[in-house]
Parts: structure tokens; sequence; C-alpha cells
């Protein structure tokens, strides 16, 4: 049985576990990688960015949990994405916290990269969109098909509340024919200057 949480339904243990999770799940990945170099603090130093990305998200989206702790997706209503709502949950969530939790160069680096793209979602999407912030499974609940499971139970949830299409990033190109798999399309991709990452924005009517 998956769990979908929203409106601030996870006890603050459990935002915190889901964090660690995600945590996990991402310690490998490309990107993070590139954010995060130093491999000793990467897992720690993610929980801390997962977690106002989860508090967010039970406002302004959901969050679905598999079972045992198997792994995390977040998801945000496209929103959350104009001000003065943006604005806001900088501040109720702790994003407004992350240069801190992170490291300022690691931020900086997050900052350039996510603006390119976070302009060209803006761009491409329709209005009533809902976005998929982030979808991982611990590597001990690898292989299990959890990652599918948890994002058809939240592509269920955003239809049933009226979003008309769920939008997605990656930076890791293994995962772009998963999601095609799953019934996403690729958009556009391309490789901001500063970061140097490429990344595939993908969509999928619901």
């Amino acid at each position: 049985m998956f769990a979908t949480s929203a409106n601030a339904c996870l006890t603050a243990t459990e935002q915190k576990t889901a964090a660690a999770v995600l945590g996990q799940a991402f310690e490998q990945d490309p990107f993070m990688s590139y954010l995060l170099p130093n491999a000793e603090t990467r897992v720690q130093r993610l929980a801390k960015l997962f977690l106002p990305l989860i508090r967010s998200s039970l406002r302004c989206g959901g969050v679905v949990l598999a079972p045992g702790g198997g792994g995390a997706l977040v998801w945000l209503s496209g929103d959350a994405f104009s001000w003065p709502l943006k604005a806001l949950e900088l501040f109720r969530s702790g994003l407004i916290w992350i240069p801190s939790a992170i490291g300022l160069s690691a931020f900086k680096r997050l900052q350039a990269h996510d603006s390119v793209c976070e302009q060209a979602l803006l761009k491409h999407a329709p209005q009533d969109f809902a976005y998929l912030w982030v979808v991982g499974v611990h590597p001990d609940h690898a292989g299990q098909g959890l990652g599918k499971k948890m994002i058809q139970s939240a592509l269920n949830t955003m239809r049933q509340r009226g979003y008309s299409t769920c939008w997605l990033r990656t930076e890791n190109a293994k995962n772009v024919g998963l999601y095609e798999y799953l019934g996403f399309t690729q958009v556009l991709t391309e490789t901001p200057e500063k970061s140097g990452m490429q990344y595939w924005l993908m969509s999928q009517d619901l």
C-alpha cells in the first residue's frame, strides 16, 4: 500500500525519514554529485535539501511514501511556482535556509542550473500543471518497481485533483527511457552554460 499525503499529514519524524531516504537514493545521482562533490557529506546534505521540499509539497502538492521506507516521491502544483505563493513557501517550508544547509557554493550551483530549467518549464507548461519534483528509491529496495508504483500513485492523485499535465525534469540520461516507458514524452533537452549539466524536460497528459 502506498501512502499519499498532503496538507501536512506527515509528522515531523516521518518528514525527516522521507528526506533521509531521498538522500540515500540520490547519493550517486550525476546532478547531485555535481552539486555536492564531497561524497562523505553528500547524503547528509541531501537530506537537508529534501526536507523543505517535502514540507512545501505537503501544502502545495503531495508526497507519496513507499512501504517500509523503500522510497519517496514529492510533487508540486504548478501554482507554487508563481509569486507571491512562491515567496511565501520559501519561508514557510524552510527553503529560504537551503544556502546554509548545503553550503553557499552548492546553492549557487543549484540556483544557476535551476533558474534555467524553471524558465523552460514555465515557458512550455500550461497553467494547470503539476510538477513531479523528485522521486527516489532507497538502494536497498532497488529493482522492486517502487519508483513506477509511486509515480502511478502520484499521477492518479494529480488526475483526481484536476491537473491537465504532469511535468518532470531529470539530469540522469538513464532515467529518460524509464520515464518514456511510463508515458512521459520529451519536450526539451538542453545544457545550461553555467552548470554544463544536460537536463531533459518531460511531460505526460493526465
